[in-house]
């Protein structure tokens, strides 16, 4: 009968070292996912500056065709380049500035909630790994506690 007790007692405590090691295991596996969503959000945080350039050089062709377009226009029309008309073209490119401003701006605030979600998303690696870690801690004890219990229960 005390065979019995502890040879349970030896597969229970053999059963909680498993678990801990796979505990381990998937708190590893999830940081391993998780460092992968942050170096993701770390390139997109990178592209956002990017971009953002990209479509300032491309407002700036688009703004320049545009104000061509209007002082051809103006000066088809046989007005001169004084007055309302060059206040209206300062206005325009007064309104492009402001625009490319807001244009960086939202690449700056894009590049910042990207480069947030890596550090969460890298804290929640760590932080799933030190779960295993601590499972992994916690099936020693469980295992130590059911051998010594067994051998109790088998009063040997």
């Amino acid at each position: 009968m005390a065979e019995a007790i502890i040879g349970s007692a030896i597969i229970g405590a053999a059963g909680s070292i498993s678990a801990g090691r796979a505990a381990e295991s998937e708190g590893k596996y999830n940081r391993s996912v998780e460092q992968r969503n942050a170096d993701a959000a770390e390139k997109r945080a990178a592209q956002a500056i990017r971009k953002g350039e990209y479509n300032v050089k491309q407002f700036n062709k688009d703004f320049d065709s545009l104000q061509s377009q209007t002082e051809m226009k103006f000066l088809k029309a046989g007005v001169a380049m004084e007055g309302t008309v060059l206040e209206v073209l300062e206005n325009n490119y007064r309104e492009a500035e402001l625009e490319k401003a807001n244009i960086r701006y939202n690449a700056k605030v894009d590049e910042a909630d990207e480069n947030e979600l890596a550090v969460i998303a890298r804290m929640r690696g760590d932080a799933a790994y030190a779960r295993g870690k601590n499972a992994k801690r916690a099936s020693y004890f469980n295992a130590g506690s059911t051998l010594l219990g067994g051998i109790g229960k088998a009063k040997i």
